[in-house]
């Protein structure tokens, strides 16, 4: 028998459990708003391709969230705002941090009074009241029908005709807009059930509130890819919770879909052996992770040519199974990680059909270096079906059409489910792992989840909950709270919680999420009677206005060597990033910046600046201050900086400013209004996409236990092509460390 290459895609949807546990109200509208512009969507453009058959994971507290919104249940807090007349001073703040929340480029602008209200937003977020009512509702009006998928607004009348006349919006209006999503929501699982019925679709289920499950099972499992890896101080194995965790799973896909699931994503593809026991002990027939995790497992990782195509195919390409004490647990497919990036991050880049025919080739290529059409191979493309799409043309449409008539026309490719081709194609006896490797999708370890400073304290305050917990429930089996107390637990150990607290992730919402997490554990100790420990009502995370930053930890004296990786030498440096670097699962960002390290040791501050884009093509000044004296004229958004002026209403006292192709940086001095003295240049290093900094202390009168205001902008042809931080100069403090004897290195 002749096999084509067989290609299994799993789009992976997810949402945090929105709902705050303490008070019943919704902050943030991502679920609603995925619903109507993707989950409704991608099964709709499944259905014109029959012959396309694929995955797709429901997170099952995705799923309870969008049936209580589909059912009129729920509302989030925004949807509530867009009903009323009128708004407090910070009600307008939560609209103005919301309701942009979308591509500029490829969304707002392409709407008249959307990309009019996106260029005044500036003086709205100086001034809320600079927008009047009818400028909030036609922002509130525009951000709900943008996040619309496009078909849905141009051919439904009633959204149509709202979007045809683009301005003076009514709170009727804007129930109108709810009352179209709901339906649409409402339509989105019998959809799903019917592609199931017709072996188009295969529905997997993700553990029910999202929980890293070889962190839940054991903390110290984070080791084994990350030796020395800083844990809480508490330890954690808490393998009863992560049972329960797949078990609601089970129960709630059955009840959702009418029979229990045969595959798992699980969250964040993290396994571990102990992992797989608890897979199979829940009945789950196959579940998927990263080919990083299969390499660690063979002891051989998987090597890229020069096409960025695997150099082993036959070992990637096939289902596993991992061999216990004589026992075949489930099975085990590993997705190509390469293929998996170029929809989430590359794609966007390119025209669609260009887009699409790169994918067909490299699957092509795959089947000719397999050389084995009496054989049958599997390719898994797995990754977030949600985040990546408002950044492609037409909300990935022209794409995805492109990509599934492609799949359609190839004979020599098939697109399966999972169980399809574990039940009906796959004749050989599965190959079997002796040995799992323990990590995650993300790096092949588990290192965005837990090591960081906040990452523990999160871990350490989520552990003494359910201790507290666990007490009550073995000395009061009967109590009235519990079986609320454990249901705020178990969303507490949801991954994303732990996601935001990395120094990698950031997001405008980070003090949301933070404030999430530690109501989720407040409302088990008011679930058992108890008074809240205090420790539970200061934030985890260390949020800065206009930035997402980590503080620094420690003294560093990093060697300047614009090394393409940061290394230990900045890892105890604060960290500020744009404030939306990263969203879902999606762990990239699309602006120039990606992260300034702002570090220090007695004598020196040092700065490294990473980007996305060449710094040979941007000139970088960085101003600082040592103590601010007004707000932040953004001015200096519209036109180019010179040593000549600086942004209007601050008093910075220095700026350092390098040219492209400029050898190093030169250092000024603030002498008068908008007035600038040149001093000397700075000890600098410059990479491809690199710049280092080291500033001694007495040059800047600066020194430990002062805080320093900085603002770093790009320029490029004349205009500031980015800013950090957006909102304005951001202050950091240069804490002392007890660590004596450390010497500055350049």
């Amino acid at each position: 028998m002749t096999h084509p290459l067989y290609v299994a895609i799993l789009w992976h949807m997810h949402q945090p459990f929105y709902r705050d546990m303490r008070t019943g109200e919704i902050p943030l509208p991502w679920m609603r708003l995925h619903a109507v512009k993707d989950y409704l969507r991608m099964a709709e453009t499944l259905a014109n391709y029959p012959d396309v058959h694929l995955t797709i994971n429901m997170a099952p507290s995705l799923t309870d969230q969008l049936l209580a919104w589909a059912e009129g249940r729920e509302a989030d807090e925004l949807a509530r705002l867009a009903e009323q007349e009128e708004w407090t001073g910070a009600e307008k703040r939560t609209i103005l941090n919301l309701a942009y929340s979308i591509n500029w480029d490829k969304v707002i602008r392409r709407y008249g009074r959307y990309s009019e209200l996106l260029d005044r937003r500036p003086q709205a977020l100086a001034d809320p009241e600079a927008f009047s009512a009818a400028d909030y509702r036609d922002l509130l009006g525009w951000f709900n029908l943008a996040w619309i998928d496009a078909n849905h607004l141009q051919h439904d009348p009633i959204l149509a005709g709202l979007a045809a006349r683009g301005r003076d919006f009514t709170t009727q209006d804007l129930r109108a807009i709810h009352a179209r999503q709901i339906a649409l929501a409402a339509g989105i699982l019998p959809l799903y059930r019917s592609l199931i019925a017709a072996g188009q679709l295969e529905v997997c289920t993700s553990p029910y509130y999202h929980p890293i499950l070889p962190l839940l099972a054991d903390l110290e499992s984070a080791r084994r890819a990350s030796p020395g890896l800083p844990l809480p101080a508490l330890p954690l194995a808490a393998v009863e919770d992560a049972a329960t965790q797949l078990q609601l799973a089970v129960e709630a896909h059955t009840r959702n879909f009418g029979a229990a699931p045969a595959g798992l994503w699980p969250s964040e593809g993290a396994v571990s052996p102990e992992v797989v026991a608890l897979v199979a002990a829940a009945g789950f027939e196959w579940l998927a992770t990263d080919e990083a995790l299969l390499g660690r497992s063979l002891g051989q990782p998987f090597e890229r040519d020069g096409s960025a195509l695997i150099t082993r195919p036959h070992a990637l390409y096939r289902p596993y199974r991992t061999l216990a004490e004589s026992e075949l647990g489930p099975y085990i497919i590993f997705r190509d990680h390469e293929l998996s990036d170029r929809i989430g991050f590359l794609y966007q880049r390119f025209p669609p059909e260009q887009a699409a025919e790169d994918f067909i080739y490299r699957l092509l290529e795959i089947r000719n270096r397999l050389n084995g059409p009496s054989t049958p191979y599997l390719v898994s493309i797995i990754l977030d079906g949600e985040n990546a799409w408002e950044h492609y043309q037409g909300n990935g449409d022209p794409f995805l059409h492109a990509l599934y008539a492609g799949l359609s026309r190839r004979p020599e490719l098939r697109a399966v489910t999972v169980s399809e081709f574990l039940r009906e194609i796959e004749p050989r006896p599965a190959a079997t792992l002796a040995r799992l490797a323990t990590g995650s999708w993300i790096g092949g370890d588990l290192t965005t989840w837990i090591g960081d400073p906040e990452h523990n304290r999160a871990w350490e305050a989520l552990i003494r909950t359910r201790s507290r917990l666990m007490q009550v429930a073995e000395r009061a089996s009967g109590h009235p709270g519990l079986a609320a107390a454990w249901r705020s637990l178990y969303i507490a150990e949801g991954s994303d919680w732990f996601w935001w607290y990395s120094h990698r992730n950031n997001s405008d919402q980070n003090a949301v999420f933070d404030r999430l997490f530690r109501h989720d554990l407040v409302a088990v100790h008011e679930a058992l009677g108890d008074r809240p420990p205090e420790w539970l009502e200061q934030p985890f995370h260390q949020a800065r206005a206009g930035t997402a930053s980590q503080r620094a930890a420690g003294y560093v004296s990093p060697r300047l060597t614009a090394a393409a990786q940061p290394g230990d030498d900045w890892v105890l440096a604060a960290v500020a990033q744009p404030a939306a670097a990263s969203s879902g699962t999606m762990q990239r960002a699309d602006g120039v910046i990606k992260r300034l390290f702002v570090g220090h040791d007695p004598t020196c501050l040092y700065l490294r600046l990473d980007l996305h884009d060449p710094l040979a093509t941007y000139e970088v000044a960085i101003y600082l201050t040592g103590a601010l004296s007004g707000p932040v004229n953004q001015r200096a958004r519209g036109r180019r900086a010179h040593p000549d002026d600086g942004p209007a209403g601050l008093a910075l006292g220095w700026l350092i400013q390098r040219a492209p192709g400029q050898a190093a940086p030169f250092l000024y001095r603030a002498a008068g209004h908008e007035q600038w003295q040149s001093v000397s240049p700075v000890t600098a290093a410059a990479g491809d996409k690199v710049l280092e900094i080291a500033i001694p202390f007495q040059a800047v009168g600066l020194a430990p236990g002062q805080d320093v205001g900085l603002l770093l902008t790009l320029m490029q042809r004349e205009t500031v092509a980015a800013q950090l931080p957006e909102g304005g100069v951001q202050t950091f403090t240069l804490e002392e460390f007890p660590t004596p004897g450390v010497q500055p290195r350049s």
